[in-house]
């Protein structure tokens, strides 16, 4: 079955919608929590005319079930294009997650009366789309998870609610992030309106081009100034000079539609962090940035919001969407072979583990399926009952361990590189003190 079909997206929001991910509650020290929305709308071609009929597809007097078949129904939905809407964050500096592409939505505030209502509140203030209208069909929520700061980066961590998932708890935690799914029934929906001060463009991206294995990706992205946090300039170039970039899996975007905000000078405006340029070291810094730093003018999509959308995606045929994830690693190809060889082992026996999940009895997204129907199951049945494992769990799990490797591999590449520089240092001077104390050395 074709991923992007009508057919097997219709399969994919049925079944997300009668599986509801469990609610995390806020970890202990930690009551952050945040929401994004994940906005699906069908891009009609040009010999369909796009028609809403609410009659058929509206709340008032039809259940989810036939909303979403009346809507797939429709000929204009059956040849059109589903996209999922991004925005690409405001460039903020002290912002950690500036100018990086995003799905909507924001932190909760107290007037919120749950985690949706958050999605759907930020989803309207950061580019004007109402999500809570007649036309837009709320789905179901995709896995939570606990947001962590772990080794300079910001990976995403699903919890598993059962015995056999321990969190550290010496690890600092930022939030708990929920997504949410919508799905847009209608193509005549108004422009959108971006908020100068939160988001710097919109874009409306093809499912087709998220699946791409062509558009797969790294984005270099600097962890030297979380590395040396306690350090300044000098230290952060020695790091960076030392390590290079960290690379980690990306999609590059190709929109079918976009909209930048008025305030934006420039539409291919640079996707990285700002850089100091104060002293001596700020402008070396600055120009090793400008040096180093690649895919700019490139919308590319990693990270946490790639770690979503992998957790949907894998609901579509084929069902191998972290397939195409690859393991993070570093620039410096030194490093990087010292990772690749230390993390050996570790990473055939994660591979192995998955497998052994992908082997167990799977909950196929299947409208006939009388299983698939039942919101009774528990997370645990849900990550090792689906096809290929929860997406999100399966990419935790692989990463669970994973950075202890990382530090041992910098210390390991940095203490050989001072050692092999002290040794050749060592036999350089040698060599000059004997030419220079032995005249028949010089002859």
């Amino acid at each position: 079955m074709d991923p992007t079909s009508s057919k097997a997206l219709e399969s994919a929001l049925q079944y997300l919608q009668s599986h509801e991910s469990p609610h995390i509650p806020s970890p202990p020290q930690c009551q952050k929590r945040a929401s994004v929305a994940l906005v699906l709308r069908i891009r009609p071609r040009s010999s369909h005319k796009a028609t809403y009929d609410q009659k058929k597809c509206g709340a008032a007097t039809n259940s989810f079930l036939e909303r979403l078949h009346n809507f797939f129904s429709q000929p204009w939905v059956q040849q059109g294009d589903p996209e999922v809407l991004f925005i690409r964050r405001a460039a903020r500096t002290g912002d950690r997650w500036t100018s990086h592409v995003a799905l909507p939505g924001g932190k909760s505030e107290p007037d919120d009366s749950d985690d949706r209502a958050t999605a759907a509140r930020e989803t309207i203030e950061e580019t004007g789309l109402d999500v809570d209208t007649d036309h837009c069909l709320y789905v179901g929520n995709l896995p939570e998870r606990i947001v962590t700061t772990a080794w300079g980066e910001v990976p995403y961590v699903n919890v598993q609610l059962d015995k056999n998932q321990i969190l550290d708890a010496n690890q600092p935690r930022l939030m708990v992030l929920c997504p949410f799914v919508y799905l847009m029934m209608r193509d005549d929906v108004p422009s959108l309106n971006l908020q100068s001060s939160e988001v710097d463009s919109s874009h409306w991206v093809p499912i087709s081009v998220l699946l791409s294995p062509a558009l797969r990706t790294h984005e270099r992205a600097d962890v030297s100034d979380r590395l040396a946090a306690q350090g300044g300039q000098s230290t952060r170039f020695f790091l960076r000079a030392t390590l290079g970039h960290m690379l980690f899996a990306a999609v590059e975007l190709s929109p079918s539609e976009s909209v930048y905000c008025n305030l934006s000078k420039d539409p291919n405006s640079n996707n990285q962090r700002p850089t100091p340029t104060t002293g001596v070291p700020g402008k070396i810094l600055a120009w090793w940035s400008a040096r180093s730093a690649s895919g700019g003018t490139r919308l590319l999509l990693w990270g946490l919001t790639l770690g979503i959308m992998t957790d949907f995606l894998e609901l579509l045929p084929p069902h191998d969407a972290p397939n195409l994830w690859t393991w993070p690693t570093f620039s410096h190809w030194d490093v990087r072979f010292i990772l690749w060889l230390m993390t050996y082992s570790f990473r055939m026996r994660k591979m192995r583990l998955v497998v052994l999940d992908n082997q167990a009895e799977s909950f196929k997204a299947d409208p006939g399926d009388e299983t698939s129907q039942s919101s009774e199951v528990t997370w645990t049945e849900f990550s090792t009952q689906l096809r290929k494992g929860s997406p999100a769990s399966t990419i935790g799990q692989m990463l669970d361990g994973y950075y202890v490797f990382v530090r041992k591999a910098i210390f390991l590449a940095l203490f050989l590189r001072i050692g092999l520089g002290s040794m050749l240092a060592a036999v350089l001077y040698r060599t000059y003190q004997r030419r220079l104390y032995n005249p028949r050395s010089r002859l």
